[in-house]
């Protein structure tokens, strides 16, 4: 991140290309968080499935218009998960197709004068910090739901939850007492959708302690003691809010 930060005081503008898993509730708190770092005067390309960017409707008179748009492949170009058999079907080509789509695109760019310097990466495509870490890019994991629910699962993750739950009141640091309800579905009711269940519980983890950055998309105000309690237990020290 160093390295990074002189580039940014130099003349020459960091290039961020920021990742997003192909979903609204995704898209949608990457693209403010790419607002912010283009603020800051950093050039920044956000980045989904060709199928979604056929789909963003540009207005010219936003300030985002100023963000470049790029599109890597999910092997589902024309109809994106709709088209596939599956979203564990999907899932799949996706994690098969993907980090080698990303790699031509960085390939690309480094090629036309706007080379990469750093990716930011929905935490749902890990994948995206093994090809940072091939071109030697800073990796930075962003965490797209808010610290409530990325500490309910990294609970899981690592053991500190059972599953299947309780039936009585559950206890983790930085929450009031919680029942078995209020837990997001993919803990409370197991079985549903399991292949979204690993990507949230499981594969968004993964590696994510290899990260340079890992950002968590909250306010700290409304927040305060999840935040706390989570920099605590987490391993990752580089856990930004």
């Amino acid at each position: 991140m160093e390295n990074i930060e002189k580039k940014t005081a130099s003349c020459k503008r960091v290039h961020c290309l920021v990742l997003s898993y192909p979903a609204q509730g995704h898209i949608n708190p990457l693209l403010q968080f790419a607002k912010r770092l283009e603020h800051k005067g950093l050039k920044v390309t956000l980045v989904t499935t060709y199928f979604i960017s056929k789909s963003l409707h540009r207005d010219s008179s936003s300030p985002s218009t100023s963000i470049a748009l790029e599109a890597i492949s999910d092997s589902y170009d024309e109809g994106g998960s709709a088209h596939a058999e599956s979203i564990e079907a999907y899932l799949q080509r996706f994690w098969q197709i993907g980090p080698r789509s990303l790699c031509e695109l960085v390939e690309k760019m480094n090629g036309s004068g706007v080379p990469v310097d750093c990716i930011v990466y929905d935490s749902f495509l890990p994948w995206a910090l093994d090809v940072a870490k091939k071109f030697g890019l800073v990796g930075a994991a962003f965490l797209t739901q808010s610290c409530v629910v990325d500490c309910i699962y990294y609970h899981v993750n690592k053991g500190l939850l059972k599953l299947p739950l309780p039936d009585s009141q559950l206890l983790l640091p930085g929450m009031p007492p919680l029942e078995p309800q209020d837990m997001p579905s993919f803990v409370y009711d197991l079985g549903s959708y399991p292949a979204v269940a690993d990507m949230v519980v499981k594969y968004q983890f993964d590696n994510i302690d290899k990260a340079d950055w890992v950002l968590c998309n909250t306010f700290y105000e409304l927040e305060e003691e999840v935040i706390i309690s989570f920099l605590k237990i987490s391993l990752y020290p580089s856990l930004h809010v």
